[in-house]
């Protein structure tokens, strides 16, 4: 399939001279462009340290040697390929506007198939996982033919799912053998138990991106006259007059979006925030380069 079926190729082009980097320490078989836990002599410099019996002479500093009359061994710093799973909230509340096309659901994927095209690109691995009254996962992989499988599986993607985004990340720490990045693309309205889901991914040694998906009128009841609400996931209603409320319901709703994002880059997690009916290329980029910035 191509690309422009969940993503249109000027978002893509736009985007393709930047990385989506790691922040953290992460594990692979091949040289790439992140940090490896791993020592080895075939990459970045990392520190000095006191010759051994058996290191190679050719790591040695003669010029320290010199200086010191003590010898030590340059050591060096493997980057490895980065294997990147995108978490995407399908819960019934992520259609909204409902069946626009510009609702949350329809943001998520399209974030999750830029910054997936961007990890192949750049030569890493990246997969697609999704949990409603079933479980869609595609493992992290490589090649431009995996290009093709990420993208039509994001395309089957459907925002009509009874399970909550924590039953994803759950199953996420349980399908992530070694650390890589989890970019986590959901409404967070599930926040008091997906935050600690986020949190535990965290500890475990994962670099996490929160993509925290939201529409524009969810930041402030515009709405004229009497109103009947109904929760997506729940079906259960009500009545309520948005002129009595409107401003107590923005300062709530304001209230609740500064504590989420306080909580997760209070455990050292990045945020970012996107609303619908904004153009996606300025707000990635701004996000990948800040990225890029802190390596």
């Amino acid at each position: 399939m191509s690309r422009a079926h969940v993503v249109t190729s000027s978002e893509l082009q736009s985007l393709r001279d930047l990385e989506l980097m790691t922040r953290a320490t992460v594990e692979g078989l091949r040289q790439g462009l992140h940090r490896s836990p791993f020592h080895g002599y075939n990459a970045e410099f990392s520190q000095y340290r006191h010759y051994r019996p058996g290191d190679d002479l050719k790591y040695v500093d003669w010029k320290a040697f010199a200086r010191t009359d003590r010898v030590y061994t340059r050591q060096f710093r493997e980057t490895t390929n980065l294997a990147a799973l995108f978490v995407v909230d399908v819960s019934r509340s992520m259609d909204f506007p409902q069946g626009s096309p510009d609702s949350k659901f329809i943001v998520a994927r399209s974030i999750a198939a830029i910054l997936g095209t961007l990890v192949l690109d750049q030569g890493d691995a990246a997969g697609v996982l999704a949990v409603s009254d079933r479980t869609q996962y595609v493992p992290p992989r490589s090649g431009h033919h995996h290009l093709r499988v990420l993208l039509a599986e994001l395309s089957r993607l459907a925002p009509a799912g009874s399970a909550s985004i924590d039953d994803a990340l759950r199953q996420a720490a349980t399908l992530m053998k070694r650390r890589g990045l989890v970019v986590v693309i959901s409404d967070f309205y599930e926040d008091d138990t997906a935050l600690p889901q986020l949190r535990r991914l965290s500890r475990m040694g994962h670099d996490v991106v929160a993509i925290h998906t939201l529409s524009r009128e969810e930041f402030r009841l515009e709405i004229g006259g009497a109103a009947e609400l109904i929760d997506l996931e729940s079906g259960r209603k009500l009545q309520v007059q948005p002129s009595a409320i409107r401003e107590q319901y923005s300062h709530a709703f304001g209230e609740w979006l500064s504590a989420t994002e306080r909580q997760i880059r209070r455990d050292g997690m990045d945020y970012l925030r996107v609303s619908t009916g904004e153009p996606l290329e300025p707000v990635l980029r701004r996000f990948l380069v800040a990225r890029r910035g802190a390596n």
